[in-house]
């Protein structure tokens, strides 16, 4: 663990809430003064942020844990539950990871003073106290998502994508998160403040400026966009007080190396990047400003930590007013600072109190690329922005990873890409939008140049009140242009890429052609096998940037022989090389393999078939059918005898077969050739088809495999009371040695302090307690398991009850089921170290 860093986790805190991310220097390490510093003060905290790393961006090639409280990352090797989680790891599943913890920090002259919150190293951000305060997910396609380019009023209100994805009520119309804007393939949503009473408590020198942060955070699991991590921050002013000169950064603790390494922060590098990169868009490439603060480690761990991170500023609206601004050249970078770990803020260290980093927020300062290894932090800001009660700033960032600067690079130049988005026309008004000129400019103005970049030069005035359409970013058109050869190179002239043509006036940013998405996927593993089920959602969703729906075909993909490398969890996943496609299907359309999925299961095809082992299944399915056709908007209830998993899949079948909203149809593949406790990872996933003339020819982009998957272990089944047979329950491993024990053996982490298991498999379909036994008849462990539901296997990490490893020697267990049908079982399994 790096010094200064220290986490006191203490039994109140952890009950309640963390509310520590992290400690500066100022504590000088001290965690028992810490944690009396915290004592007493924490039950005023009744909720609090998330910190069980239940929220990571897992569908790309670059993974990190996401938090509520005002920054990414998952704190490595503290004593936080979301430390094992994926920080800023690339590869996916490798271990190695390039981030500590970065966080939001903005500052504002406050009645003249500056004040600045923060949200990492001191969190100065936290949600509300409220259980709707969480972090919510969303993907392209899901209900109540749609945006611009599409039809984007969700709940035909007049307004569009008003209610965002925050659990309330934002309209006031009823309903909740009905009409918000879904991005990308994974997105995930929340909000915080720094006038919540957690801050004050843990930082008692916090001047809260009653801020709040909207943050959203965007990735998309398809090769060549799947390198990058999108972040958009909306910060409110949401008192009365006005808020001058504020500035909004990204204060990042960068570490790059791999987990295991003890100290792999200390030899980092780190720098900074701007200029016009090239990134690929239909058959040609398109240039973009790309600036980024990036590190990389110095000598590059023997080839394991090939990778640059880094942290790019996108953009953010700007008020043009009457004035010609040459649109993104004016969303530069204000600051971008350098830190030491363990020095004075004189020295090059942090800054340690508000007036030092407003400081540094505002300074406009560029250090210098660093020429030596060590543990840097970095700063970059931008503004300033005027924020006057209600106000708010749209900000936009991208976290990005690449093999090489080059490589990071391309990352970066994709998600300004892909930021920039498209041009739409919002107004159906064919004449705005058109000659290059998409900016409303609104009188009166004399003699104004509407494109200022034409020869011969003309002017007009505009009365009052009226709107001229005006060719404002021609400056930067003709910028990229002169310097950078990514048009010339393709043959492709100046005009191809000149927006505001064919009446589309309006910019909507994070949209890019791709993949059709994932689709809902569940495992459900049984003795020897793992049945795969998933719905049709990657079909009826069309293409976010071509509007169409030009789905192709499924892969369904295994990953197995995966022993959690240090810094990987299963939300991580494993590396690339694991992946094994399984079997591909399709539309049969001419397009290669031209194998039909569209059958049912029982004919050789995936299409479920609901209840195939009660007799009563074609009488369910006709209750359900006419049930919604007299109550279409009415739910179902679930008949006695079924699950109500099995009920929502009658649901939302009968509703597909009626044509009603919430209908879907089901697939199911079984992979038989699956082992009784070892780990496997599956995915489902969809790709499109290009057309020409309307008519598909090819087949076209495809997701990774790393985009929608899911993690099981198969276990036998639970013995019913009726055949329970008492031979039938055993251990496996038996004798449980070193080379037994490899299949299955786990790096160790914070939840499997251990990383080995033997299995007690067959037990009783009921609740029971299994004990462990020396010979002598001491006893060992104590373990509960739950059978009802048909899971027959129980692990055991090999840990006695007091945390000890047990060694070698003979053992005896006894299982005790609490159901009295259930006689009371012995055996026995050999321990060799």
């Amino acid at each position: 663990m790096k010094y200064s860093r220290p986490f006191a986790v203490i039994p109140a805190l952890i009950a309640v809430v963390y509310v520590i991310a992290g400690v500066n220097d100022s504590f000088g390490g001290d965690t028992t003064n810490r944690a009396a510093h915290l004592e007493g003060k924490i039950d005023k905290l009744q909720r609090g942020p998330i910190i069980d790393g239940s929220f990571v961006h897992n569908v790309g090639n670059l993974q990190m844990n996401v938090t509520n409280w005002g920054f990414f990352g998952s704190l490595p090797k503290s004593r936080y539950p979301m430390a094992d989680q994926p920080s800023a790891q690339w590869p996916a599943g490798s271990g190695i990871d390039y981030l500590y913890a970065a966080g939001i920090w903005v500052g504002a002259t406050l009645d003249g003073i500056p004040c600045v919150s923060t949200g990492y190293p001191e969190t100065e951000f936290y949600p509300l106290n409220d259980p709707r305060c969480t972090i919510y997910a969303a993907t392209e396609g899901v209900i109540g998502g749609d945006r611009p380019p599409q039809e984007a009023d969700d709940d035909a209100d007049g307004r569009s994508d008003e209610d965002w994805l925050n659990g309330f009520d934002d309209d006031g119309d009823g309903k909740i998160d009905e009409d918000f804007g879904a991005i990308g393939k994974q997105m995930f949503s929340c909000f915080y403040t720094d006038n919540q009473n957690a801050a004050s408590v843990v930082w008692p020198e916090h001047t809260p400026m009653n801020i709040q942060v909207r943050q959203e955070s965007y990735q998309w699991g398809e090769e060549g966009m799947n390198n990058f991590i999108g972040v958009r921050y909306y910060v409110s002013n949401i008192g009365v007080d006005y808020l001058s000169d504020a500035y909004i950064g990204i204060y990042a603790d960068l570490d790059a190396g791999p987990r295991e390494y003890g100290s792999y922060h200390m030899d980092d590098q780190v720098g900074y990047w701007e200029g016009v990169w090239c990134a690929p868009k239909g058959d040609g490439e398109y240039p973009v400003m790309v600036r980024v603060g990036y590190v990389y480690d110095s000598d590059g761990d023997n080839g394991r930590t090939p990778g640059y991170f880094g942290i790019a500023l996108l953009g953010y609206p700007i008020s043009m007013g009457n004035y010609d601004y040459p649109g993104f050249f004016y969303t530069g970078l204000s600051t971008f600072r350098i830190f030491r770990g363990l020095q004075p803020f004189e020295n090059g260290g942090e800054p340690t109190n508000d007036f030092e980093r407003y400081y540094v927020l505002s300074q406009g300062r560029r250090d210098q690329n660093t020429d030596s290894p060590n543990d840097y932090k970095i700063l970059m800001s931008t503004g300033p922005f005027f924020l006057p009660p209600w106000g708010q700033q749209e900000i936009d960032f991208a976290f990005v990873c690449g093999e090489g600067l080059d490589a990071m690079l391309d990352a970066a130049a994709m998600a300004m890409l892909i930021y920039l988005g498209t041009f739409y026309d919002a107004d159906k008004d064919p004449l705005t939008g058109v000659n290059g000129r998409e900016s409303p400019v609104m009188g009166p103005i004399e003699n104004y140049s509407p494109d200022p970049c034409n020869y011969p030069e003309f002017k007009v005035d505009v009365p009052a009140r009226e709107v001229y359409w005006s060719n404002i970013d021609c400056y930067e058109e003709l910028w990229l242009w002169r310097n950078t050869t990514c048009y010339k190179q393709f043959g492709i002239d100046k005009g191809y890429y000149t927006t505001g043509k064919l009446g589309k006036e309006t910019r909507v940013n994070w949209v890019t052609g791709s993949a059709p998405p994932p689709p809902s996927l569940r495992l459900v593993p049984g003795n020897h096998m793992v049945t795969l089920l998933w719905d049709n959602f990657s079909e009826v969703t069309p293409d976010p940037l071509l509007l169409d729906y030009d789905f192709e075909g499924y892969q369904i993909w295994r990953a197995d022989n995966w022993h959690r490398p240090y810094g990987t969890t299963i939300k991580s996943g494993p590396t690339s090389d694991l992946w094994q496609m399984l079997e591909i299907r399709d539309i049969v359309n001419g397009i290669p393999p031209d194998v039909d999925f569209m059958r049912p299961y029982s004919q050789g095809g995936w299409i479920y078939e609901p209840l195939p082992n009660i007799p009563e299944r074609e009488q369910y399915i006709r209750m359900f059918r006419e049930s919604l056709w007299q109550a279409p908007l009415e739910r179902v209830p679930c008949p006695p005898g079924l699950e109500q998993e099995e009920c929502d899949t009658l649901e939302a079948i009968a509703r597909y077969d009626l044509g009603y909203e919430g209908g879907r149809r089901f697939y199911r593949y079984v992979d038989t050739e699956a082992k009784n406790g070892l780990p496997y990872f599956y995915s489902v996933v969809a790709y499109d088809h290009v057309k020409q003339n309307g008519v598909p020819v090819a087949a076209g982009r495809y997701n990774a495999p790393n985009s929608n998957f899911k993690y099981v272990v198969p276990v036998t089944e639970a013995q019913p009371a009726e055949t329970f047979d008492e031979n039938e329950v055993y251990v496996v491993p038996n004798p449980v040695t070193n080379d037994n024990l490899d299949p299955w053996r786990m790096n160790p982490n914070n939840s499997d302090l251990t990383g080995v298991k033997v299995e007690f498999r067959n037990l009783p379909r009921c609740m029971s307690t299994v004990r462990i036994y020396t010979v002598s008849g001491d006893l060992v462990q104590s373990l509960h398991h739950d059978g009802s539901n048909g899971d027959g296997t129980l692990a055991w990490d090999l840990l006695t009850r007091n945390g000890q490893d047990i060694g070698s020697g003979l053992y005896l267990f006894a299982v005790d089921p609490d159901d009295g049908r259930f006689p009371r079982m012995v055996g026995k399994f050999v321990v060799i170290r």
